[in-house]
Order: structure tokens, then C-alpha cells, then sequence
């Protein structure tokens, strides 16, 4: 699979990308991840970014991120969670 916009089974899986990154996914639901997201593009990237906003909100500490920054990042995340939406 090498997509560039979620699929249906893409959108469930964004849905836990989070839960992966923090390790609180079972091991077997944590493989199909993976494998998920080794072999599909758009999954992929969004693992990339999320794992490097996290890295990035990490090394601010516990500072707040500005509203228009939380706000853009939910209204990109609804975005590509709607279905027959283009990211």
C-alpha cells in the first residue's frame, strides 16, 4: 500500500497512532502498527510528524503550546479524519 491520502483503515489506525507512540498499545496490536505503517506512505509520514512534535513539545518543557498552534493541529488532524477529505 503506498498511499498518500488515509484510507478508511488509515483513519482507524491515526486514531492510535498516539496510544503507539506512548507504548500503550498490546504487543500484537502494536505489530499490526507497525506493519501498517512501514508499508503505507501516509501513515508513515504521520508517524514521522507526530513522533517530531512530540520530540519538539518534550523539549519545551511544560510550557503551553499557543491556542493557534493547538488549533490548527486539531483542525488538520479532523481534516484527515474525514472521510473524502484530501489532506
Amino acid at each position: 500500500m503506498n498511499r498518500t491520502a488515509p484510507s478508511p483503515r488509515c483513519r482507524a489506525l491515526l486514531l492510535e497512532l498516539s496510544r503507539y507512540l506512548d507504548g500503550e498499545l498490546s504487543p500484537a496490536r502494536r505489530r499490526i502498527v507497525e506493519r501498517h505503517i512501514a508499508s503505507c506512505t501516509c501513515c508513515g509520514t504521520m508517524e514521522l510528524r507526530l513522533r517530531t512534535v512530540a520530540a519538539a513539545c518534550r523539549a519545551e518543557g511544560q510550557e503551553a503550546l499557543p491556542r493557534a498552534v493547538t488549533a490548527r493541529a486539531a483542525r488538520r488532524i479532523k481534516k484527515l479524519l474525514t472521510p473524502g477529505r484530501e489532506p
